[in-house]
């Protein structure tokens, strides 16, 4: 048995002490109740675990990685040499991987999530709204959905949700690419399940990609979405979408309650992610603040071309001497968010309320880069109207298709 058991972590890739606890680590059942088996499993409890799957594939028919977990087990309490995924076609032991490495990052996520993330907020929201519902944050590398708020001047996780992105990996150019956006996007608009294709399953958010600095920088495609699972699954592997961001249809209606029907919401896709303290962020956040407010004061309607010059620098680790350390000065620009841009460049993306005569303001989003000589500058600038808020809830008109996103 106890062959067995390393045999099986090699086969999972995982590796974690036995006796870690699990409680808390996620509101959803099914995957608290997925990863209570892998754990009766790592920790040699096999019947325990067995017994924990069975139920499992019970109450949920379409967990694949349940089954093959299963599978897996019963394999080897029966002595055989192989795997039922290496007795499978090619085809089929394509899926078996695909299913364990989800199995392998949710296990990742859990045991991870309390020595690294709890306490720990992404470090490139360095200034969320507090007008806004809530911020979505991708951690792409650990296919993880973050929901986030900000309370009293602090962000809070609300939820996370494990999903699938695109099929080729993320950093989208091209249309057709199958990948997933890297950036600063919005959510802007609701789709119900009944006006979408099945794959698309219980529903989609839709996003602004691409964005004014992805049209800027010529980047193609359209329809990128957050949906539901296709009928058959609960969840696809990490990677297995056109270049949507999809959940499980369970996770996708949470998501959905949660969010309300505020339009416009930030979601940041990272491919880089960076876990800091609320000391750093807030240190982070007086130092870039300073840094935005000596520099807002050009016309509304400038646009400047974006430098070519990728500068990998970690604004976290910046040298203190390069910080402003002024407080912010007096302006008729109050920034409301500040998020450093994912990708090769050092880059921000700030919203701001620009006040105007006769009590009127306007909502200026400004795309920042740092050069190379150290010097932040403006690359990209919008003026957007301050409207009602718009509802995302309300049914699109019927269409006599079914809609399709796009890639």
């Amino acid at each position: 048995m106890k062959r067995f058991s390393r045999r099986l972590l090699l086969a999972l890739v995982i590796t974690i002490p036995p006796t870690m606890a699990l409680a808390g680590v996620t509101s959803d059942e099914y995957e608290s109740r997925l990863l209570r088996a892998t754990a009766n499993i790592v920790a040699g409890q096999w019947s325990v675990g067995l017994k924990a799957l069975n139920a499992l594939t019970q109450d949920y028919p379409d967990s694949r990685v349940g089954h093959l977990l299963r599978s897996d087990l019963l394999f080897a309490l029966a002595g055989r040499a192989r795997s039922l995924p290496e007795l499978s076609n090619r085809s089929s032991e394509t899926h078996a991987q695909e299913l364990r490495e989800q199995l392998r990052l949710r296990w990742q996520h859990a045991i991870g999530i309390r020595e690294t993330k709890t306490n720990r907020v992404p470090a490139k929201l360095v200034k969320v709204s507090s007008e806004n519902a809530a911020v979505l944050y991708v951690d792409l590398p650990a296919a993880r959905l973050h929901v986030f708020r900000q309370i009293h001047g602090e962000l809070q996780r609300l939820a996370d949700f494990y999903v699938t992105v695109g099929r080729q990996g993320y950093g989208k150019e091209r249309e057709g690419d199958l990948k997933t956006p890297v950036g600063v996007y919005r959510i802007n608009g609701y789709i119900p399940g009944s006006q979408l294709e099945a794959r698309y399953g219980s529903g989609a958010l839709t996003t602004n990609y691409p964005n004014p600095l992805d049209q800027q920088m010529r980047r193609t495609g359209y329809g990128i979405w957050l949906h539901g699972t296709e009928p058959g699954w609960i969840n696809r592997g990490p990677r297995a979408s056109e270049g949507c961001i999809t959940l499980s249809n369970a996770d996708f209606g949470n998501l959905y309650r949660l969010l309300g029907t505020a339009d416009q919401l930030p979601i940041i896709i990272d491919d880089t992610p960076d876990w800091i303290s609320p000391v750093e962020l807030q240190r982070l956040r007086t130092n870039l603040l300073a840094i935005i407010h000596g520099g807002s004061q050009i016309d509304s309607q400038q646009q400047v071309q974006p430098s070519v010059t990728a500068i990998a620098v970690d604004i976290t680790q910046t040298p203190r001497h390069d910080l402003q350390e002024a407080l912010p000065k007096p302006s008729d620009f109050e920034f409301t968010e500040i998020f450093v841009y994912p990708g090769p460049k050092t880059q921000l993306v700030t919203r701001a309320t620009k006040f105007k005569g006769s009590g009127k303001t306007d909502i200026v989003e400004q795309y920042w880069v740092k050069e190379d000589n150290q010097q932040w500058r403006i690359i990209l600038q919008q003026q957007i109207p301050v409207m009602t808020q718009r509802k995302i809830a309300a049914e699109p008109e019927s269409k006599t298709a079914k809609q399709v996103s796009g890639a």
